[in-house]
């Protein structure tokens, strides 16, 4: 059921707005309200049409604004509402005449009215008196359309659509500068099965959920960008029935909103990428003026001046079809691992610092202690222990949100102080390299963990150790690969049994003269022997060597 044209005069916008000419015809029934954004806009009217112009799409062609009242009447319109000062100065006088020799009415909007000021209360006095069956959506799909493109944002949204559905609406996020907007109801978040339903099906379905603690049907619809879910769009059984027509609304109005959480991910981007180019900077140690950091740390609300320690996190990434495809999947996985870790830590005692680093997810972890005249590296850190058990926490939980990654987190010393952060940092990324051979590609490591890789990361100069390597286990790689041979594997297995022969045997299910056999090949291919200590040691130092050199390859 419409509204007239006099009665629309009464509303809104329209009290501002004057009717110049066609007073006979303010008994029209208004049905559809459209706004003329192309020059043959006539063939898409409906009838019983509110028309909102500034003439602009034909503003330069005088034939079409002279032909466009009796078109208007052609077609069963209500009225014509021009905007003026803005394309054109006045409504012009063949406008008017027409719309006086026709009873159309002919109303100016005053400068100060947008067409949304004149469209939002009447769609809204329309949809409840309208049969909402029969009633066409698309009127209110351009209304909800203009409400997105002027920037009304996604509370207005809502607001149309709980008119349009008469249902309670709540919009779920999963990005921090967007709270949830439950509107003062109590909404249980969706389960994680619940998601992937939803991810699954990439359209509205009907649910059972939580609300204000009782179990009530639902429409949910998913917002997803590039096939991730960034929130939802629920209705709630709370007033009427749902109807067919709802599942279309929601899929519609989701689009929109959609673009405001783009407008949220692209700020909140650009932001972290500030942020990450910032903090790269402390992390490499590369900071010229200590208070002049601090002071860009506070920008971004962070307090540079406390002592951390650091985490890095490294994540095995699976492979994706195409370079395009694979930048997409990665800058993805990278903000769902911000937005993650900061959940983690959303409810702590302590505000942490998170940034990307290439393929390192780093967290600084404040810490009370650090006081001057403390020897640092800690000889015996006392809270290594929990840093460690906070560690494995932080690792257990990303496994279990991101099953298809592996993720090993490093533990650098700890350190006091802005150029601690660049110690911390270092040491955690050679903790996660150099401790694969301890932890496996998923794990913790502490570098003070790391025994002699301590040492051997030190060296700049590899040439030495590969020229030990080269003399030593090197050999036996060759040999491996091209007799098919496990020697090396087997000194590694004989020095993990401490030199047990009977030992190792029984754990490379081989026979102890089998064990005989391949030590004296050792020797025989490295001139070490196994019961010389000095060589022995070299055999030590060309295993680890060896450890490193496959960590970095994986």
């Amino acid at each position: 059921m419409g509204v007239t044209v006099r009665k629309a005069m009464q509303i809104g916008g329209l009290l501002r707005c004057k009717v110049v000419a066609g007073e006979r015809g303010l008994d029209r029934t208004i049905d559809h309200i459209t706004v003329m954004e192309v020059p043959d806009v006539i063939q898409w009217l409906k009838g019983n049409d509110l028309l909102l112009t500034s003439l602009y799409p034909i503003k330069d062609d005088r034939e079409a604004i002279g032909k466009l009242v009796e078109q208007l009447d052609e077609v069963g319109s209500s009225a014509l509402a021009i905007k003026t000062h803005r394309y054109v100065e006045a409504i012009p006088e063949s406008i008017i005449e027409a719309g006086n020799r026709l009873g159309l009415p002919i109303i100016e909007i005053d400068n100060e009215v947008s067409y949304l000021d004149i469209m939002t209360p009447l769609m809204e006095l329309m949809l409840t008196s309208r049969d909402a069956d029969k009633e066409p959506l698309e009127p209110f799909f351009q209304w909800i359309t203009e409400l997105a493109m002027s920037g009304k944002g996604i509370l207005a949204l809502i607001e149309a659509v709980q008119q349009m559905t008469e249902n309670i609406i709540t919009v779920g996020s999963e990005i921090p500068p967007l709270e949830s907007l439950y509107k003062g109801r109590n909404v249980a978040p969706l389960t994680r099965a619940q998601k992937n339903e939803l991810k699954a099906a990439k359209r509205s379905i009907r649910m059972q959920r939580l609300l204000d603690g009782r179990m009530t049907p639902c429409i949910v619809t998913p917002l997803l960008l590039n096939d991730e879910l960034y929130g939802d769009v629920t209705c709630w059984h709370t007033k009427r029935e749902f109807r067919e027509r709802d599942f279309q609304v929601l899929d519609r109005t989701v689009l929109l909103l959609a673009l405001e959480f783009l407008k949220v991910i692209t700020k909140a981007d650009v932001e972290q990428t500030f942020k990450d180019d910032f903090l790269s900077e402390v992390l490499l140690g590369h900071v010229a003026d200590k208070d002049e950091a601090i002071k860009r740390g506070e920008i971004f609300g962070w307090d540079l001046d406390k002592n951390y320690q650091v985490l890095s996190i490294a994540f095995a990434k699976g492979a994706a079809e195409g370079a395009d495809l694979e930048a997409l999947w990665v800058q993805e996985q990278k903000r769902r691992l911000l937005r993650k870790i900061n959940e983690i830590f959303r409810f702590g005692v302590h505000k942490i610092i998170t940034t990307i680093r290439k393929d390192y997810l780093v967290v600084l972890y404040p810490r009370e202690d650090g006081k001057s005249g403390q020897e640092y590296p800690y000889r015996d850190d006392p809270q290594k222990e929990p840093v460690m058990h906070m560690a494995e926490s932080v690792r257990r939980q990303l496994a279990q949100e991101f099953e298809e990654l592996a993720f090993t987190v490093g533990v650098g010393r700890f350190y006091p102080g802005l150029e601690g952060i660049h110690k911390g940092f270092s040491e955690s990324v050679q903790a996660i390299k150099l401790g694969k051979p301890i932890s496996g590609t998923s794990g913790c490591v502490h570098y003070e963990d790391l025994g002699i890789f301590r040492i051997l990361s030190q060296f700049n100069d590899w040439r030495e150790l590969e020229s030990i390597y080269s003399e030593t286990v090197g050999k036996l790689v060759e040999y491996d690969w091209s007799s098919n041979a496990n020697l090396v594997a087997t000194l590694t297995e004989y020095f993990a049994n401490n030199c047990s022969l009977s030992e190792t045997a029984e754990k490379l299910f081989v026979h102890v003269n089998t064990m005989k056999y391949r030590l004296q090949k050792i020797e025989q291919l490295t001139g070490c022997s196994v019961h010389d200590a000095e060589k022995r040691l070299l055999l030590h130092v060309g295993l680890k060597i060896h450890q490193i050199l496959q960590a970095e390859n994986i």
